[in-house]
């Protein structure tokens, strides 16, 4: 039997969309708000009888293979790899249709962590088999999270994954691998070293965490770098084994470290993901919210915790998810504090307090409140924080709670609260004051500009990525005057020394030759790096640089394509051929170029 038909035949489709949305009997049929419009009233119709979608709102629609791709933004390949796996059908791994790149970078990883499995069973592996056993983790959990060890050699994973076919582009895009600083060749990245494997919400390992087993090893843990199929904010550490347990529970648990979720699910915690160490980005919350829309957050209680919490909170109000802030009863972390007593685990997600009423506990204390300086300073900060909430009348309630114990009207309390903005689609550049900004430059900006500061904010601050900048968005598709001879002048100052061009150096340059735009909002853009891309890998930054300008030559196009055609009529009227065919062919110009973008 063909491999489709077979996997058609195992699965029914209705179980497969449902992991992605709720889905309601309606007569034979089944029915749900489509995942590909914005829809308040379900259009979207799913047949068990014909094993087919069809969305009456915006026109999708098709098999299993096609919500996948769609969903998931897969080509074929990659959606028959998952379905199969769901299935349990085996495919050969030279099958033409199942011959991808991400595929076969997923293969690299899944022959590695089998290769690692097996090396922790080894004599080389018996030292790190006593960490793991130390840190009481069963034969069944250690095989459940595929734990493995990376042997003390340069070059022993790479030549076993040489003798399994695999080559040496594979291999190194895979992240297993580092070019040598000197020469030709490669070595392997990850050596003596207790090895996570971390696996997409499919279950595909994608990428590894690897501790190391040296005492004076400078970095204790190492991770797959960005690539093809890794991806650090789109990946929840645990989601694949948890999102089962997550919808029976009705909410989940995100934790900062692996071994945290693996002493969770040992101990019957099974709806726990961790972040691996950072905030939540937005990606991750997305696919937090295909599961439930109730997210129980527990990070570490040092500084960096705290940070990472308050940044995931302000991200998860944005998408209108539930918070709730777990603060545990005994030891720094959940793996400590599970292992120290259970009971103090369930004792702390039973009392895990809403986002607001952590905040008030502890900002409100009564040494910040006898103090009138610092209460102005907590009050502030309290107003920001309940102005995030979306529902008005959780607002109300918080600003009447703190007008109790603050023994003020709580309208006082409403006419101060700040305007309300968007913290998902604004831009992180800080506006300069009206009076410091350039006439072309407005503050109440348009998502042009909002996305072109941002393309700024990366450039200047990362100056060699100027010329890939200069590679795909040309100064002319630059819509905004003073910010297009700006753009102009950084492209001509990397060509003029592209060697000896750094972020000091263009600074430099920036603030002694640059009149375009005011040094205020100059700064604003060299200094925001800080706060919008803190965290991010020079990887990252790269590829965030590359979505703002395929996200703004989008907005671009579609734009001259709309003021286009809102001349043709008029254009059409005057009865003139040959104007109307030249516009219809600008209007077809645009359009093709737009749908190269997406």
């Amino acid at each position: 039997m063909d491999h489709v038909e077979e996997i058609k035949q195992k699965l029914d489709i209705v179980n497969i969309i449902g992991e992605y949305l709720e889905l309601k009997k309606a007569g034979s049929n089944f029915k749900g708000r489509c995942p590909f419009h914005n829809e308040k009233t379900p259009s979207f119709v799913v047949s068990p009888d014909r094993q087919m979608f069809h969305c009456f709102g915006c026109g999708e629609g098709g098999d299993m293979f096609t919500f996948i791709q769609k969903q998931e933004g897969l080509e074929f390949p990659e959606a028959l790899r998952i379905l199969a796996n769901k299935a349990g059908v085996e495919i050969e791994r030279f099958d033409p249709r199942v011959t991808s790149q991400k595929n076969r970078l997923i293969e690299v990883c899944e022959a590695t962590t089998e290769f690692w499995q097996r090396q922790l069973k080894e004599s080389s592996g018996e030292k790190a088999s006593d960490y793991i056993v130390a840190r009481k983790l069963t034969s069944e959990t250690i095989e459940s999270f595929k734990l493995g060890y990376a042997p003390e050699s340069w070059d022993l994973t790479m030549k076993y994954l040489h003798d399994a076919k695999f080559n040496e582009t594979e291999i190194f895009k895979a992240g297993l691998t580092v070019k040598k600083d000197r020469g030709t060749g490669y070595y392997d990245r990850f050596r003596d070293r207790i090895i996570f494997p971390i696996q997409d919400v499919h279950a595909n390992v994608v990428g590894f965490t690897g501790r190391t087993m040296k005492e004076d090893e400078g970095a204790k843990y190492i991770n797959t770098p960005e690539g093809p199929i890794y991806h650090k904010s789109k990946v929840l550490y645990g989601l694949d084994k948890a999102k089962q347990a997550i919808r029976k529970a009705k909410y989940v648990v995100v934790v900062e470290g692996n071994m945290d979720v693996i002493t969770a699910h040992q101990a019957g915690y099974k709806n726990v993901v961790a972040c691996s160490g950072t905030a939540l980005t937005i990606d991750q919350i997305l696919l937090i919210k295909r599961f439930t829309d109730n997210v129980a957050l527990c990070f570490d209680s040092d500084d960096a915790g705290q940070m990472a919490a308050k940044r995931s909170i302000d991200l998860l109000y944005e998408a209108e998810v539930n918070i709730k802030i777990v603060e545990l009863v005994k030891g720094k972390d959940p793996d400590e504090c599970i292992n120290l007593d259970v009971k103090a685990w369930e004792q702390s997600l039973r009392e895990a307090k809403t986002a607001m009423q952590y905040y008030f506990d502890k900002h409100l204390t009564n040494d910040n409140l006898d103090n009138i300086s610092k209460k102005k300073e907590i009050v502030k900060l309290l107003l920001q924080e309940i102005n995030k909430l979306k529902d008005k009348i959780e607002q109300d309630h918080w600003l009447k709670k703190l007008a109790q114990i603050l023994q003020v009207e709580a309208r006082l309390l409403w006419e101060s609260l700040p305007q309300a903005k968007s913290n998902l689609m604004k831009t992180r550049v800080v506006a300069p004051e009206q009076k410091d900004v350039q006439s072309s430059v407005k503050v109440d900006k348009s998502r042009d500009v909002q996305l072109l500061e941002r393309v700024l904010t990366i450039i200047i601050n990362h100056p060699k990525l100027i010329g890939y900048a200069q590679e795909y968005l040309l100064p002319d598709h630059m819509i905004v005057g003073d910010l297009k001879t700006f753009y102009k002048n950084l492209i001509l100052y990397y060509n003029e020394d592209k060697q000896g061009l750094s972020q000091k150096t263009i600074n430099q340059r920036l603030e002694t030759e640059t009149q375009e735009i005011s040094q205020s909002y100059l700064n604003s853009l060299i200094l925001n790096i800080e706060e919008a891309y803190e965290e991010f890998s020079d990887e990252q930054i790269r590829q965030e640089l590359i979505e703002l300008i395929i996200a703004y030559k989008k907005y671009y196009f579609e734009q001259q394509i709309k003021n286009l055609n809102s001349q043709l009529a008029v254009l059409e009227s005057q009865n003139d051929a040959q104007v109307v065919e030249d516009h219809l062919k600008k209007i077809i110009a645009f359009s093709e170029q737009l749908a190269l973008l997406k």
